[in-house]
């Protein structure tokens, strides 16, 4: 019996101690849990977090200018290209044709225009004689008028016969009629020589046309080498040789990892507290949660439901409030060689000390 109760007695003393023992450890865990709870409190007054972010990079979007089937490619996916690289090559015969016209319409429109420029010659030159033949009548019309003065009065003295007389009138007459058509024939060649002048400024244009249509087929040859505008990685490769690329069909996508931001979705409730020039921690998640300094650096000029494609429309009466969201622009504050494993589109989390 007596061992009984000191059996009794122990097991109730162990069981006392098991039960102290869980009350001090609940103690403890709820001192924890309150010290937990107090810290998160007193780290949401003095920061404004958000994990709703992302690494963001400009994007290229390589298109073909002209159509053409590929001849080669020199690229692969996610290869790192620098500028002036060619990825594409077209097949440009057909571009090759189109120059080849070019220059010999260019070569036609010249040779006109050489042509009218010595028809400009010889009517300067005809107009020219033209006027010195004139001239020339002019003054055998003044010498047949005198010469008929002088005869009218000797032939009224009887000083000359009627025969000479007549002789006198009729080269008198024949050299105005000379004369009259002397004029004409200058009138005549002046009008040929301002019809050239218009002529050779429309063959002009027509040649500085054709020059144009030539550029222009140097130009379309040029796009049929499609080359990277800026250095950056291309993506997926979806395009293979002899395939058909129509004009603006995109047949490669660059990743520009010059300038890294991050795009932080703020509740429009926090937005009141962040300003911009605050010191932004940004933690990556893909990094084993490694830490970056940044800056803010501007805001979203409306909410993002704004830029949706689909905004919702409240006024169906069918509405329910919903915290909404504000783009924040955060700039890193790390070098290009810190920042090399940092992808776009990478989650990452964000406080901004209050």
């Amino acid at each position: 019996m007596n061992e009984e109760n000191k059996s009794s007695e122990t097991a109730n003393q162990g069981q006392k101690r098991r039960n102290t023992i869980l009350t001090v450890l609940s103690f403890v865990f709820i001192a924890i849990g309150g010290i937990w709870i107090l810290s998160l409190f007193f780290d949401f007054h003095r920061y404004e977090t958000t994990n709703n972010a992302q690494v963001e990079s400009y994007i290229n979007s390589v298109t073909a200018r002209v159509s053409g089937h590929i001849e080669s490619i020199h690229f692969e996916a996610n290869q790192f290209v620098h500028k002036g690289d060619t990825l594409v090559v077209l097949d440009d015969e057909e571009y090759r044709i189109k120059v080849k016209q070019a220059e010999a319409d260019l070569a036609v429109a010249e040779g006109n225009l050489h042509s009218l420029e010595q028809n400009i010659i010889t009517a300067t030159s005809n107009e020219a004689a033209s006027k010195n033949k004139l001239a020339g009548d002019r003054a055998d019309l003044d010498k047949a008028e005198k010469d008929y003065q002088r005869f009218r009065n000797m032939y009224a003295d009887s000083a000359v016969t009627r025969n000479q007389y007549d002789q006198v009138i009729s080269k008198l007459e024949s050299t105005k009629a000379y004369l009259k058509a002397g004029e004409k024939e200058l009138l005549a060649s002046g009008s040929m020589a301002k019809q050239s002048y218009t002529n050779l400024e429309a063959a002009r244009a027509t040649v500085a046309r054709k020059k144009a249509d030539l550029d222009n087929a140097l130009l379309q040859l040029s796009y049929t080498r499609i080359i990277a505008l800026a250095d950056g990685y291309v993506g997926e490769r979806t395009i293979s040789v002899g395939e058909l690329i129509n004009a603006n069909q995109v047949v490669a996508t660059l990743v520009l990892n010059q300038k890294l931001w991050v795009t932080a979705n703020f509740k429009e409730t926090q937005i009141e507290k962040i300003k911009q020039g605050q010191e932004v921690t940004i933690t990556i998640d893909a990094l084993g949660d490694k830490e970056f300094k940044g800056k803010v650096s501007g805001f979203s000029p409306a909410t993002g439901a704004k830029f949706s494609m689909v905004e919702p429309d409240n006024s169906t009466g069918n509405f329910v409030k919903i915290t909404q969201r504000i783009p924040v622009k955060i700039d890193f504050e790390a070098t290009a060689k810190e920042l090399e494993n940092v992808k776009p589109g990478m989650n990452v989390t964000v406080e901004i000390k209050k």
